[in-house]
C-alpha cells in the first residue's frame, strides 16, 4: 500500500497541474456577452445573414391586397413566384431590397403605391457548427435568433467533460470567449450567435483521464494502477 500511494501522489500531481493549465485560452469577450463600453465596437449582427438564399420561407404581405399576402419558399433556382407578377428573383437580396422589387413590378401595371412587406420567417441557409464536449456535435440551422446557450442545447446539451466557464466563439476567424456560469447566473447577457460561428465547448483533460481510470475509485484504487 505505501508503495501504492507513493505512485499515486506523482499522479494527482500531475492531474492537478493539468487542470490549472486545462482552461481555454482568453479570447476577446464575444460581442453581447457583457455590457463593457469598451467592447462596443466588437462586430455584432443578428443570427443570420441579411441576405435571402434557396429554400428561404418567406412572409410576403401587401397591405391591403390579402390576395397577394403569403408565405412562400425560395426555390433551389432563387426565385419566388407571386400571383400577377409571377416569377421574382429573390437569392441575394435583402428583405428590404426584395420589398422595392416587388412594389416596383406591382406599381408598373397593377396599384398605385403598394406597401410591401418581406419577413424572412426560416433561414435555412444560414448554419452554425457545435463542437467539442457536447453530447451530438455536428452543423446546425439557424431559424430566428438563436443564443449561444440555445446553440449548445441543438448539439443535445454539454456532457460531463464540459469546461463550463470557458466556451470559444469563432467569428470570421476570430475568437471570442463566452462564460456559461456567468450567463446562467445573469451577470452577462446571453449573445446571439450568428451563420457561420463555429462554437467549441472546451473539455478538461483532468476529467478525462479519471474517465479513462473508470473514476475516482478507480484511480484511488491500487489496482486502478495496473490497468
Amino acid at each position: 500500500m505505501k508503495m501504492t500511494w507513493k505512485l499515486l501522489f506523482p499522479i494527482l500531481a500531475a492531474l492537478t497541474l493539468a487542470a490549472c493549465s486545462n482552461n481555454a485560452p482568453q479570447h476577446t469577450a464575444l460581442p453581447g456577452a457583457t455590457a463593457s463600453v469598451a467592447e462596443a465596437s466588437l462586430p455584432t449582427g443578428t443570427s443570420g445573414s441579411d441576405r435571402i438564399a434557396p429554400q428561404d420561407l418567406l412572409e410576403i404581405d401587401v397591405f391591403k391586397v390579402p390576395d397577394l399576402s403569403k408565405e412562400v419558399r425560395v426555390d433551389d433556382n432563387g426565385n419566388i413566384t407571386l400571383a400577377l407578377i409571377g416569377t421574382v428573383r429573390a437569392e441575394g437580396l435583402s428583405a428590404s431590397q426584395l420589398e422595392q422589387q416587388i412594389a416596383t413590378r406591382l406599381e408598373k401595371d397593377y396599384m398605385h403605391n403598394p406597401q410591401v412587406n418581406v419577413l424572412v420567417k426560416e433561414a435555412t441557409a444560414s448554419k452554425i457548427t457545435v463542437s467539442g464536449a457536447v453530447n451530438k456535435p455536428g452543423v446546425y440551422p439557424l431559424a430566428g435568433d438563436t443564443s449561444v446557450t440555445q446553440a449548445i442545447a441543438l448539439a443535445e446539451g454539454l456532457n460531463r467533460l464540459a469546461i463550463k466557464d470557458n466556451v470559444t466563439v469563432f467569428r470570421n476567424g476570430k475568437p471570442y470567449t463566452v462564460r456559461l456560469e456567468d450567463v446562467n447566473q445573469g451577470k452577462i447577457a446571453d449573445p446571439i450567435v450568428m451563420a457561420g460561428d463555429k462554437i467549441q465547448v472546451h473539455s478538461s483533460s483532468t476529467k478525462e483521464a479519471i474517465q479513462d481510470y473508470g473514476g475516482v475509485g478507480g484511480l484511488l484504487s491500487p489496482f486502478g494502477l495496473l490497468r
